[in-house]
């Protein structure tokens, strides 16, 4: 077992849940998760899994009300950032912890240019003039890879492509140099080419500042070429954790099974001209959740026990956990 201390982050039985006038929706329901320095951990899975209220809670950005943190604890860098009062999280968000949101269009103001966008994170967290945060912003954009920075600081949102802007915010998050660095679906509503260019642009600066990385997407294929670790979540809680290697080669829960086998392969469709393999049903409403397994009315291998009770997440071989009584 790796020594704590080789950890910047770990999320012990965190709930997360949204008190709303019908019923109580548990976003997250007991997730734990750890992230070693300098690595990439993936979380994967549906829309409506838990993946963004779980990168939200870390940062305490979660809307309140009707959002709560109920229970849990969330140490980084060994310190419970659920101990710590608003203004304390203030010097956290940008200059320790920042985080890429799904789409740029809504996270950036169309109000402000670019520019004083960056540069607000740098006058916040670094104390810098505005001269010195407008030349610190420009040499960001060009590290993000934005032509004519100087031209590009002083334009505003929507002048810029989807790409640009994706590369702004990048440019933002790392601003202050945190030590994690949150991606929520980085490359939704990029075409191919650019998604590649921002995948490759994020994991070469992760490399080049030493960044611990959390890339929430629900592309397998992405976190095969970018993650160490997977988390795989279903309805708010982890079902499977295991290196990438280990998920791609041997998956353990039928969950993580039928994602894999919905991922397209152009060879093997060519030569069998067969339908893509597809999960059956919807991930269930949060409000009325299955009593046992919350994936048993989708999975094909279901039996009376997992109908009647819920399993627990638990390790079936070294470093590889699971939550399905098939693993028992």
């Amino acid at each position: 077992m790796p020594n704590e201390n080789s950890f910047l982050l770990q999320i012990k039985d965190l709930h997360t849940y949204f008190f709303t006038e019908k019923d109580v929706v548990k976003a997250v329901d007991g997730v734990d998760l750890e992230l070693k320095k300098g690595d990439t951990l993936g979380l994967v899975g549906e829309s409506g899994c838990g993946k963004s209220v779980t990168a939200l809670s870390i940062t305490q950005l979660i809307p309140s009300p009707p959002g709560r943190i109920v229970k849990g604890n969330i140490y980084f860098d060994g310190l419970d950032l659920l101990k710590f009062s608003e203004s304390k999280m203030r010097k956290v968000r940008g200059a320790y912890i920042s985080m890429i949101f799904q789409e740029p269009m809504t996270s950036l103001n169309p109000v402000f240019s670019i520019g004083d966008q960056i540069g607000q994170v740098l006058r916040l967290h670094e104390g810098l003039s505005r001269k010195e945060a407008r030349d610190r912003s420009v040499d960001l954009l060009k590290m993000v890879n934005i032509p004519s920075p100087e031209r590009r600081v002083k334009e505003y949102p929507h002048q810029m492509s989807g790409g640009m802007r994706q590369r702004a915010m990048i440019a933002m998050a790392l601003a202050c140099s945190p030590k994690l660095m949150i991606a929520d679906e980085p490359t939704t509503a990029l075409d191919v080419t650019i998604q590649v260019q921002i995948l490759e642009l994020i994991n070469r600066l992760k490399q080049e500042k030493g960044m611990s990385l959390i890339l929430i997407t629900h592309d397998l294929g992405v976190i095969a070429e970018t993650a160490k670790h997977v988390a795989v979540m279903y309805t708010g809680r982890i079902v499977e954790y295991t290196d990438v290697l280990s998920l791609f080669a041997d998956p353990k829960h039928p969950y993580t099974k039928g994602l894999l086998n919905s991922i397209p392969r152009l060879e093997e469709a060519a030569l069998k001209k067969e339908r893509l393999e597809a999960i059956p049903g919807m991930v269930p409403n949060l409000m009325n959740l299955p009593r046992g397994c919350k994936f048993c009315e989708r999975c094909k291998y279901a039996f009376e026990k997992c109908a009647d009770k819920e399993p627990e997440l638990k390790e079936v071989s070294p470093g590889h956990r699971v939550r399905c009584w098939l693993c028992e």
